[in-house]
């Protein structure tokens, strides 16, 4: 294979990965926007408990059929479990979308890789494997704190 072959290839497989990582990404920002679930409380709202706070609590839908306080808790329960299962489904995703991630970044790093020489490609692998363990050791700390 020619170096104008390569360095095509090389171009077509970057570009991929790059507008392949942007649709991902617009994918889960969605996903993460419409995934999450509003927490139901069965205080009722009134005018004096909003003034200690910075907005009102947000009136939900059912309640504008007035429930009493056996409904609302219900409520309160059913909304309970269904926030678990979309809280589940949501880091299932997640786990899903990091691999497909890590996949399409080690995929772009050989890419990269295949264009230098022997000596690139090792000394490039090196600071990869520097960059990854700064990334593992900050994120390790993070889950610490």
């Amino acid at each position: 294979m020619g170096q104008a072959s390569r360095t095509r290839l090389t171009t077509v497989l970057l570009l991929v990965a790059v507008f392949g990582t942007g649709v991902l990404m617009g994918f889960a920002a969605d996903t993460e926007a419409t995934a999450k679930v509003t927490e139901v409380s069965v205080e009722p709202f009134s005018a004096d408990s909003a003034e200690g706070e910075d907005r009102p609590r947000r009136r939900r839908l059912y309640e504008g059929v007035d429930p009493n306080e056996l409904q609302l808790g219900l409520i309160d329960s059913i909304v309970t479990v269904h926030r678990a299962r979309t809280n589940e489904l949501d880091e299932e995703m997640r786990s899903q979308l990091n691999a497909g991630f890590r996949e399409i970044l080690l995929e772009t790093r050989d890419a990269i890789k295949s264009v230098f020489t022997a000596e690139q490609a090792a000394e490039y692998q090196r600071i990869l494997d520097e960059y990854d363990a700064r990334r593992a050791a900050r994120e390790n700390e993070d889950e610490r704190d």
